[in-house]
């Protein structure tokens, strides 16, 4: 057995006035404590991960922060990883090669790294991600090689991370025993999340709007005619920044010539806000005397920045000027101040003693109208098939790539009206505008 002392009070912050405690831990004698230190080292360096929480003094990979907490604080840790990750870890097991593909050896080295320190991986968004792209059978594959991976030797794991080989050495086969769960179920929030991100591509290509109205204008519309998303309302803080925001990778594809490809990247950057929400849901619904703690895992910086904004301004350590200071690095100092005034405007509405949440009229209604939405379009044979998947019925094709450009954007219009107008259909009795609808119902949604 390997003895382990931690000082509290060195490294750690105590709150007790009391004398300084040594702590010791007798880790197994086969620990890798020498490779685990070197993988969190490269851990950091990648940045990987995003946390749920103030990370101890000692940082946010160092071992002994999570020996302290679980064995001395109690608390566990719940890694989230998106779905690129999630891809890596099955790849892992199925004895894919690195072969250039470095994101491999980070994804071995953080399976390794919470293998080591007790950390569950929690990666069920991903796979309702990958069940609503490819079905059910594909996500029950993958997951069945996810399990494989998660239950690979952790040396073997390391001996990756740490360029020492560039594959598993084991023979991992892929589970079996998988829940058949119905994955491709629509989950609600992706529906909501998808229908912003329509919102916010409309937005992008109306003409006339300076940078910092189309943001104010995504909250005055999620305000009046929907509902506030405070993940999607930081992405488009950034997104549609003017100065060298990451748009590339948010809405990929999105001027495709390919529109199947570009209704594809608005459906993907729904995803990327579907993985966000969860991660702020489950760091809300803990709070900060919670016993567990999250990691939100990602290869794609601009997600681990939202995500950092997004636990950064929703926690008391955040001060006033936190939050106009972050979105600086993107806009200028009035309008970043612009922005965060309006926003929160809108979450003192939403914390005041007097907001009432918006209630569906029924459990399905967002769901069930987008679902109508749906089945005008084509054969209902996938569940996720949308109302903006309408191209393989046009057979005309505009001689010119101006052209097509502009019958693109009019249908990329159409279409997000075409949802949202949906949503504002009252059961009842008809009536069809979103505002009327909340009226109607006291602001049911």
């Amino acid at each position: 057995m390997t003895q382990l002392s931690l000082n509290e009070g060195e490294g750690f912050d105590a709150d007790r006035d009391e004398e300084e405690v040594v702590i010791a831990l007798w880790l197994p004698a086969d620990f890798p404590m020498g490779d685990l230190l070197q993988t969190c080292g490269r851990l950091s360096e990648s940045g990987v991960c995003a946390p749920g929480y103030v990370p101890p003094p000692v940082g946010l990979y160092e071992p002994d922060g999570f020996f302290y907490e679980q064995h001395v604080e109690h608390i566990a840790t719940t890694l989230l990883p998106d779905r690129n990750v999630v891809s890596r870890l099955a790849q892992l097991a199925q004895g894919k090669a690195v072969r250039g593909d470095e994101q491999l050896r980070i994804a071995a080295g953080l399976l390794a790294f919470a293998q080591c320190l007790n950390i569950e991986v929690e990666p069920s968004i991903a796979f309702h991600e990958l069940a609503h792209k490819q079905g059910n059978e594909e996500a029950w594959d993958e997951l069945g090689w996810f399990r494989a991976a998660n239950n690979a030797s952790p040396q073997d794991l390391l001996n990756l991370a740490l360029e020492r080989q560039d594959a598993l050495a084991g023979q991992y086969s892929a589970h079996k025993d998988v829940s058949t769960h119905d994955l491709a179920k629509p989950i609600k929030r992706w529906n909501r999340n998808y229908i912003i991100a329509l919102k916010m591509v409309e937005l992008e290509q109306l003409a006339g709007l300076c940078p910092v109205d189309r943001v104010l204008r995504l909250f005055e519309w999620m305000h009046d005619d929907f509902m506030f998303g405070g993940p999607a309302a930081l992405m488009a803080s950034v997104y549609f920044a003017p100065n060298a925001p990451p748009k590339r990778r948010v809405f990929k594809d999105k001027n495709s010539l390919d529109r199947e490809a570009a209704i594809a990247g608005i459906r993907n950057a729904a995803w990327d806000l579907t993985h966000l929400s969860e991660f702020v849901r489950r760091v809300n619904e803990e709070g900060h005397e919670g016993k567990m703690r999250y990691l939100f895992a990602s290869f794609d910086k601009h997600l681990r920045s939202i995500a950092k904004l997004l636990i950064d301004f929703g926690t008391d350590r955040s001060g006033d000027d936190a939050l106009p200071e972050a979105l600086s690095q993107w806009w200028g100092r009035t309008d970043a101040e612009r922005i965060v005034a309006n926003l929160r405007t809108h979450i003192d509405r939403i914390q005041s003693p007097e907001w009432r949440a918006k209630v569906a009229p029924r459990q399905d209604f967002i769901g069930g109208l987008i679902d109508k939405e749906r089945g005008t379009a084509r054969p209902r044979s996938n569940p996720w098939t949308v109302a903006t998947e309408r191209s393989s019925s046009r057979t005309k094709k505009p001689a010119s790539r101006a052209g097509w450009v502009l019958e693109h954007r009019l249908e990329l219009f159409r279409d997000q009206l075409g949802v949202v107008a949906s949503l504002g259909t009252c059961p009842g009795c008809g009536f069809q505008s979103l505002l009327a609808l909340r009226r109607h119902t006291g602001n049911a949604l």
